[in-house]
């Protein structure tokens, strides 16, 4: 995520995992047909969208009830409506038909796991880890990676951390990129004992997603805190509030750390705060004086670039100087 876009709330975040999985198909119009087919046979248009979308589907998996994709489609609308048990239901009929059908599995198991059923849950992912992890293309199956993430996830809730950091680390095995992932790695780490290695992954998890999602940031707090980095503590601690709102907190913290040992990260936050403000003179400063404590900083580097300035690592600020490309 770039900083100057709109950040995800956490349920904008479950659905895009979805969307990635297959299950919510229906967001992006896969039910578009559905709806079009609803206005046909009437004419009344007060319903809600979700509503056409359902009236639409189960019409359609009347006329057709051996169509697995529908139905598919039809769970899905109803997962969105929070109708879980009739959601599952649907996945239930396309698996007595097709018992392997990955985007049946993936649905029911986060249909379970919305109503509480982590066990249940656990089974449907299995299915597809079980069959999936020997397969040729398992090492760039997103639907597998999918699977190992949700176990990963089910098994931080249920405080099973070896367990969690198995498959996490299976997940990412496919997707090193994956900031949730990442984060929930970070947070069993942390669980395991491990605050070094839980420092790792969660900054890993910022640096894909460096705004708008405060958790990352509030464990960095917690495992620099158990470390006994205390500056780099009140740096995560900063950038927590900025993801709060506070910007006007966030930067006086920030501002305390540009001359200790988490002054690059420091100088980073407040470029990303003024960025986010879109103060571009004061960004380019922060984001350059970042690169004359760390001349080689790959985040000040892209940040310069995404604002049109030629980044320049050097050792001075006459080196860093250079203007707008």
């Amino acid at each position: 995520m770039k900083p100057n876009q709109p950040a995800l709330s956490a349920s904008d975040r479950r659905l895009n995992r979805l969307l990635r999985a297959g299950v919510a198909v229906f967001v992006v119009g896969a039910l578009a047909f559905a709806g079009v087919y609803y206005q046909d046979q009437h004419v009344n248009a007060g319903p809600s969208l979700v509503d056409r979308q359902i009236a639409g589907a189960e019409a359609a998996v009347k006329k057709t009830p051996n169509n697995l994709g529908i139905r598919l489609q039809l769970a899905a609308a109803y997962q969105t409506d929070k109708r879980p048990n009739d959601a599952l239901k649907q996945y239930d009929e396309v698996l007595k038909a097709d018992k392997t059908n990955r985007t049946a599995l993936l649905g029911r198991g986060s249909t379970l796991t919305s109503t509480g059923d982590l066990t249940a849950a656990a089974a449907a992912y299995h299915k597809i880890t079980d069959a999936g992890s020997k397969g040729e293309f398992a090492a760039a199956d997103p639907q597998l990676e999918e699977a190992h993430y949700f176990l990963g996830s089910i098994a931080v809730k249920q405080g099973k951390t070896k367990e969690a950091l198995t498959e996490l680390s299976a997940a990412l095995k496919i997707d090193r990129t994956d900031s949730d992932a990442l984060y929930l790695m970070g947070v069993a780490e942390l669980k395991a004992g491990a605050p070094l290695l839980a420092v790792s992954a969660l900054k890993q998890a910022i640096l894909f997603v460096p705004m708008g999602w405060c958790e990352p940031y509030s464990q960095l707090s917690v495992a620099y805190g158990k470390l006994g980095s205390a500056s780099q503590a009140t740096y995560a601690g900063a950038m927590t509030d900025f993801c709060l709102k506070k910007p006007t907190e966030a930067k006086n913290q920030l501002k305390t750390l540009t001359t200790g040992p988490a002054a690059v990260d420091a100088t980073l936050g407040l470029g990303l705060i003024e960025e986010t403000e879109s103060n571009k003179a004061e960004a380019v400063s922060w984001y350059k004086k970042a690169l004359i404590l760390d001349r080689t900083n790959a985040n000040a580097i892209s940040s310069l670039s995404r604002l049109g300035v030629r980044p320049t690592a050097g050792p001075t600020s006459s080196s860093t100087t250079q203007g707008p490309s």
